[in-house]
């Protein structure tokens, strides 16, 4: 990277304990106490490339930029905008027409700062695993460039579930039960919130149950990343195949559809499989006295009961509330507003 003092914008939530909680503080300051339009960020300007689709992160970095007197626009590649080449020492004569380096070049020229939003590819394990697209981008950048949500991370959706998780316990976290409970969904979804809602529950020092069907496992790197934060705390971490019972007493039930890693090889293979545990689903039976987050869109009826999103346990809502105020924190953050 050409910077390298500004990769911590896209892995910023496995960083120190003190960048950590001060950006969840920031996140709840503006909870409390809103910005009005006109903020510390006269003349500051934000690109948001999307390569995939979004509701909450757009908007909310667009409403976050504005509030902190910041200028932001929306480039979606395709849509508008010039098809991409990711490949290095290739001919460029076939339909894609500009160069990711090129593209990131320019684009640092004219902002402040970058949002980018690039999924896994689901079909390329190791470019995955590696985030190696991702990494380009960060390489042609220079300047902040605030992950949006890559193949292994969305940290900005881990603050603003961990704020909501604080605000809605009123701040006794520790030791409390988080349950993240894989559901069916009828796409082999990736891994990039799970991954992050349980790291993100670990560092808190909850109690981390993982529920999910046999085939359904995370990678192994990250159920080891975030023992090593529960560990910290004094509790372990816990994977079950049986979600009745995973649900038992929880405080928090996370719900969130991922793929097997079969999709990688066998796609087909992956579906049949998927497709037989359809009743994996969070049901009014599950909850108890838990609260009920999802980081949204949600299929209701597939992968929660109405029941459970029209109940006053169901704190999806709030959650997406906080999405805003934790992209006001981290746009300070990049901009070293504070």
């Amino acid at each position: 990277m050409s910077n390298p003092e500004l990769q911590h914008l896209f892995d910023w939530h496995l960083e120190d304990d003190q960048t950590w909680e001060s950006q969840l503080i920031r996140a709840r300051y503006h909870y409390r106490h809103p910005r009005p339009v006109h903020g510390p960020a006269p003349l500051r300007s934000l690109g948001l490339l999307f390569f995939n689709s979004s509701l909450r992160t757009r908007t909310s970095m667009e409403v976050a930029a504005a509030r902190l007197g910041a200028q932001a626009s929306v480039i979606i590649p395709g849509s508008g905008v010039w098809g991409m080449e990711w490949r290095d020492g290739v001919r460029m004569d076939g339909q894609s027409v500009e160069h990711i380096r090129e593209a990131i070049g320019v684009l640092s020229r004219y902002y402040d700062a970058l949002g980018v939003r690039l999924f896994a590819t689901g079909t390329d394990y190791a470019i995955d695993q590696s985030e190696a697209r991702f990494k380009k981008i960060l390489e042609a950048a220079t300047v902040p460039v605030i992950n949006l949500e890559s193949a292994l991370y969305h940290p900005c959706q881990a603050l603003a579930d961990a704020a909501t998780i604080q605000e809605h316990l009123q701040d006794e976290v520790k030791g409390r039960r988080f349950v993240l409970s894989w559901t069916w969904h009828p796409r082999a979804l990736a891994h990039a919130v799970p991954n992050s809602a349980l790291l993100m529950a670990a560092r808190l020092g909850m109690q981390v149950t993982v529920a999910r069907p046999k085939g359904f496992e995370l990678d192994p790197e990250m159920i080891r990343l975030a023992e090593s934060y529960t560990s910290k705390h004094g509790y372990s971490l816990t994977e079950t195949e049986d979600q009745d019972a995973a649900c038992e007493g929880a405080d928090i039930i996370y719900a969130k559809a991922w793929g097997s890693q079969l999709r990688y090889d066998n796609p087909d293979a992956e579906k049949i499989l998927r497709d037989q545990y359809q009743s994996w689903q969070v049901q009014e039976r599950h909850m108890g006295n838990a609260a009920f987050m999802h980081c949204l869109p949600i299929r209701r009826g597939v992968v929660a009961e109405d029941a459970v999103l029209d109940s006053a346990q169901a704190i999806h809502l709030l959650q997406s509330e906080f999405r805003l105020h934790a992209q006001i924190a981290i746009l300070e953050r990049a901009w070293n507003l504070l």
